[in-house]
């Protein structure tokens, strides 16, 4: 993710130090052979960066499956603990209640990892569709400069 960021800031600072065009409204002239140099390393290191956030959704994925599973697992536990407290009511009481408890504590820690697992991913995803588009926006900008630079031939 740093490499996509320190490669937008090189080609940054390559238009910046660049030579400017006289009466060109801020237009300047850039080596096009190594602004493209920069671009095909953008273009071969974002396909990491991808990999890197399906492999976040696929984990967290697995983190709710878990979740999931762990919450069933206390709901059955709860409910064999009750069944073998039914001796006399109010052992039979104190076990529905303990039970329900443990059920409502185990869907609640379920929630909150579901919740969990998805707010990370979403801003994990976040930052990604930001990266991207910053990148997608200075790959279009150089084109577009590149295609004005040829076609006025102002070099």
């Amino acid at each position: 993710m740093m490499e996509v960021f320190r490669i937008l800031d090189d080609i940054e600072f390559m238009v910046k130090q660049s030579k400017k065009v006289p009466l060109s409204n801020g237009k300047v002239v850039i080596d096009s052979h190594r602004f493209l140099e920069e671009l095909d390393r953008l273009k071969a290191r974002l396909p990491g960066d991808l990999e890197t956030a399906r492999l976040i959704m696929i984990e967290k994925e697995r983190i709710v499956h878990e979740a999931c599973n762990e919450a069933e697992t206390y709901v059955e536990r709860s409910r064999d603990h009750a069944a073998r407290l039914v001796d006399n009511n109010e052992i039979t009481k104190n076990a529905m209640q303990m039970g329900e408890e443990i059920v409502a504590r185990a869907e609640e820690v379920a929630r909150e990892m579901r919740r969990d697992a998805d707010e990370y991913a979403d801003g994990v995803l976040t930052h990604m569709e930001m990266v991207l588009k910053k990148g997608l926006e200075a790959i279009s900008q150089g084109k577009d400069d590149l295609r004005q630079s040829l076609t006025k031939n102002d070099y």
